[in-house]
């Protein structure tokens, strides 16, 4: 009998945790409706007077529906032109924003603005709650030429200075979308470049049967102005007017167009192998490059840093199949030196970083990727990659997350197109992989190559880091595919604590020389910067949002600690930020704490966390975790259960506690039972 009273006791209190977690599962699901009401909250009435003024005085607007064969930006005559689709509706601070825009921007003479879709409602009258029908934000990137000659980035919403393109000679064909297209390419040679306002201006009208199906329509769409073989005619007098020597080529499957770009010879290429007891593997890579590569002039170098006995002679035998250098020095793996070497080894005009697990299948695509790195403006190039035998994607690019450098679209099929081409599109991008990265050689060596203090993370994205502050574009070339042998279940090497605490050490000496791009990329913006593989609109954190307040972050004084040999340790923990941090628009500095937690084997529904901060009396403060959605930790634990609440994001107001250095642990408490566990978090966090 106290046995089932005991089942059902612990029945009611499993539901009761489940029902919350459900809750707090479905609250954070929806974040952009969260980002609207917060970020364009209060908009005043009297700020609708002042669109109204600058419009009459500043600011035209016109539709990109009426700009046909005789349209001419000299018969109008406001100061800066709105240019906007017929199919959607500004928002109502649109003009202002613009005409604020250009006078603190003297330099820029074509900007273009950020938009979502709006849903039109089957009745007449929207509801009280506009925001509502808002859906998937369009974030664009900061000024991407090579994304321009794929399509018009731009999209529905754009201005310029009308003074500095009335001599601007106007196409005058019949479609107004091949006009707009060739304006925007000559308007964005001049000196300066096109400048991007970060805000949501314009509303692209969309109808359907719900909300998710709108959502994948537009997630799937490629129907863009400027993609296809009709457009290519219009990029190639670019290419002429620029002095570019470049053809287009067709993908049959797709219909997109790629600019193809020509040498006046054929420079040599080197391509740099790091391995290491993997024999049979380089040997394939090897094989399939010299079967299909079309380009003419390269040279091979293994580096080998101390293979054993067997593989290196099995290595040396291949080199009469088939030639290639082998530069074997022992020594611990790091890939940044191991590429180093090879770097100083090669003689080419051109350098490619090839993993050993790589498989060339296609016979253009160092032509291509050779192209597009000749180009002055061109950093790294890097390729789509997909996982062998599969139409999965492994790579189309690196993006700067909030959580760290990241592969969107990683396992989705790439039979299908995502959130604007972004894996069919030529892309520039704040990084691509080194897994095949080709880049200038003497650029290589300029940036003293890659940074031998990250030995196996991030070394790629450090280049490419350092390439964007130069200046220079980081090119992801989608019509070059490669397949990547890595294996499928790579991810689960998360679970590995060593590998885990290595990856947030290399991650930290990352933005330690990068601190602007902390949490931050041009190419994407502050909406979609999360950690999920897919585009979508980021939570909005609550130390982000204006009217955050202490409420939502108790901080209370906690039980001591209970002896290290009594403790049940079984967290898994990877704490992605710790320390001091300044939010715009925020008076005050905040401490923050975040990552992700989760108790292996065990339903993590069932369990509430808080963050234990000892101090160096032995002191304890408690703070319960906000947990946050991490649709990314649950794809790397596909064995866990409820685990897509794991992530947790807190933040400690300066002056809260006293200053100390304090040891971080994180304790959870099963809702069902009396068990409790604990688990230090292997950081400090110092208050000033």
């Amino acid at each position: 009998m106290l046995g089932k009273i005991k089942d059902a006791i612990q029945g009611r209190l499993y539901r009761k945790c489940i029902e919350e977690y459900e809750r707090e599962l479905r609250c954070q699901t929806e974040p952009y409706l969260v980002w609207v009401r917060e970020t364009e909250q209060g908009s005043p009435a009297a700020a609708k007077n002042a669109v109204v003024n600058a419009v009459v005085n500043a600011v035209g607007i016109v539709y990109i529906e009426q700009c046909g064969r005789a349209f001419s930006l000299a018969a109008l005559k406001q100061d800066y032109i709105l240019f906007v689709s017929e199919a959607g509706r500004l928002a109502d601070w649109a003009a202002d924003e613009i005409a604020q825009y250009f006078k603190t921007h003297q330099d820029i003479d074509i900007v273009y603005a950020d938009e979502d879709a709006w849903i039109l409602p089957e009745e007449q009258e929207l509801p009280a709650d506009e925001s509502a029908h808002r859906v998937f934000p369009w974030t664009k990137p900061m000024w991407s030429p090579d994304t321009l000659l794929s399509f018009l980035y731009f999209g529905n919403v754009f201005a310029v200075r009308r003074t500095a393109f009335i001599g601007l000679e106007w196409l005058g064909d019949d479609d107004y979308r091949k006009n707009i297209y060739d304006f925007v390419l000559k308007a964005s040679e001049g000196e300066h470049c096109p400048g991007h306002l970060e805000k949501i201006l314009f509303h692209a009208y969309r109808t359907g049967k719900n909300r998710a199906e709108i959502e994948e329509k537009l997630m799937n769409e490629t129907d863009l102005i400027g993609v296809g073989a009709s457009y290519d005619w219009i990029r190639e007098r670019a290419f002429d007017r620029r002095g570019i020597r470049a053809e287009m080529a067709v993908d049959d499957s797709t219909g997109v167009t790629y600019p193809i770009y020509s040498l006046l010879d054929t420079p040599l290429v080197s391509i740099v192998i790091p391995s290491k007891d993997n024999p049979e593997v380089l040997k394939q890579c090897i094989r399939s490059i010299q079967r299909h590569t079309a380009y003419p002039n390269y040279e091979i170098i293994v580096v080998d840093n101390g293979s054993t006995e067997t593989a290196r002679s099995a290595l040396e035998a291949f080199r009469q199949e088939c030639s290639f250098e082998y530069l074997y020095q022992p020594m611990d793996f790091n890939f940044s030196r191991m590429c180093n070497l090879g770097a100083q080894r090669a003689k080419g005009t051109y350098l490619l970083l090839l993993n050993d697990d790589m498989e060339v299948f296609e016979s253009s695509w160092l032509t291509r990727m050779v192209g597009q790195a000749s180009l002055v403006h061109v950093g790294a190039v890097g390729a789509k990659l997909l996982y062998p035998g599969t139409s999965l994607i492994q790579h189309v690019g690196i993006t700067n997350t909030i959580s760290g450098p990241g592969h969107k679209l990683k396992l989705l099929d790439d039979n299908m197109s995502y959130y604007y081409g972004r894996n069919r599109f030529v892309y520039d991008l704040i990084g691509v992989t080194a897994a095949c990265l080709l880049m200038r050689r003497a650029c290589f060596l300029a940036m003293e190559g890659l940074y031998e203090g990250l030995a196996v993370a991030y070394n790629d994205v450090d280049l490419c880091f350092r390439l964007h502050s130069r200046g220079l574009y980081n090119v992801q070339r989608n019509d070059v595919v490669l397949y990547h042998h890595e294996s499928l279940s790579r991810g689960d090497d998360l679970k590995d604590e060593r590998k885990l605490k290595r990856l947030t050490a290399e991650k930290d000496t990352l933005y330690s020389r990068h601190p602007a791009l902390y949490r931050q990329d041009p190419f994407i913006g502050t909406l979609l910067n999360s950690g999920d593989p897919e585009y979508r609109c980021r939570w909005l954190e609550g130390y982000e949002l204006s009217g955050a307040g202490k409420s939502d972050q108790i901080l209370m004084e906690g039980d001591r600690l209970p002896a290290p040999e009594t403790m049940n340790q079984a967290i898994m923990i990877s704490v992605e930020e710790c320390g001091r941090e300044h939010f715009e628009k925020k008076e005050k500095r905040y401490y923050l704490i975040k990552g992700w937690a989760y108790v292996p084997g065990a339903d993590n529904a069932r369990y509430a966390f808080k963050i234990l901060l000892v101090n160096s009396a032995g002191k304890v403060w408690a703070l319960p975790v906000q947990k946050r959605y991490r649709k990314d930790v649950a794809a790397i634990l596909p064995n866990e259960t409820n685990v897509l609440m794991t992530g947790f994001c807190n933040w400690i107001e300066e002056g809260a506690l006293p200053p100390d250095t304090y040891e971080l642990w994180m304790t959870a408490k099963d809702g069902c039972s009396r068990q409790r566990l604990y688990r230090s978090m292997e950081k400090r966090l110092t208050v000033e």
